[in-house]
Order: C-alpha cells, then structure tokens, then sequence
C-alpha cells in the first residue's frame, strides 16, 4: 500500500513490523529504528562473514579493496577520510593487505609525506571475487524486498547518512 506522498505503507496485517523469534512483546520497541537497522546490519554481517570465510575479508577489508578497484593511487589520507577510520588505525589494516600482497603504498614524488594505495594483480583479483559475491550475498537477505523496494531502501538509507 502506498500513501499520499508514494511511500510504502506497511500492510494492515502488521507484516514488517519488529518480530524476533519467540514469544516476546516488542510492540514498544517498534519506534526504534536504530534497533531495526542494527539487526538488520547484524544479518548482512553474518552472511558476509559467511560468504566470505575462505578469502579471509574482513567488511573493512572488502571496502578498501573495492574502493581501490575505482580510485587508484588515492591517498591514505583521504581513505582515512572516507572510511572514518584513524591513520593509526587504517595503517594497521593496509599492513595487513600489503603483507597478503593485495596492495602496494608509494611515496607520492611531489609530496613524500604522502603514500598513494594501489592493488596489485592479485588485489585486484580477490577484490572482483568478493565484490562479486558481495552482491549475491546481500540479495540473498534481501530476496524479501522487490527490486523496486530495494532500490526505496538504498535510497532512504543514503538520505541517513552523513554529508
């Protein structure tokens, strides 16, 4: 069902609404929408953490990986930026994919205080793999929703996040 302005409406029957296996009462959780996404969050996690158990990815591994794939040379700097991650904290992640030879940091020649990332062969290799089965496991969780209402809730979800 569909209201005035096009949203979708949950239907009468209460489908959608906050049901967690068992005999629990949640009805005055159902105004909680970080509750709703964070089990929702945690589902796609553990299919990811599935998925993804003999290419040994971590989700900010695949991230990275991924990013590089369209952005290379980008700096550690702006990656920190992006992924809200700290230098510290990001330098421990790219020693862990340089040591499994996913990606190489280069001194950037104007500015040497710089490091440019870039996939290696084999980065790039594992990178497709993963974003490939990235895409099979999300629509695996989400095979609930159709397409029109997936692309509804990519779309809402990005208005929630930050500019």
């Amino acid at each position: 069902m569909r209201s005035a302005n096009n949203v979708v409406l949950p239907p009468a029957d209460g489908a959608g609404y906050l049901e967690l296996p068992g005999e629990l009462d949640l009805s005055r959780l159902q105004h909680l929408m970080g509750l709703k996404t964070s089990l929702v969050d945690a589902r796609l996690r553990r299919a990811f953490h599935q998925g993804m158990k003999d290419l040994k990815l971590r989700p900010v591994d695949f991230t990275i990986l991924v990013i590089l794939q369209s952005n290379d040379g980008v700096s550690q700097k702006v990656l920190c930026r992006a992924l809200d991650i700290s230098a510290p904290g990001l330098a421990v992640i790219l020693d862990r994919l340089q040591a499994r030879d996913l990606l190489v940091r280069a001194r950037n020649e104007t500015d040497r205080r710089e490091h440019r990332l870039s996939l290696t062969a084999a980065g790039r290799k594992l990178a497709a793999e993963a974003e490939r089965r990235s895409r099979d496991l999300e629509a695996d969780v989400l095979a609930s929703l159709s397409a029109a209402e997936q692309k509804q809730l990519a779309f809402l979800l990005g208005k929630l996040l930050p500019r």
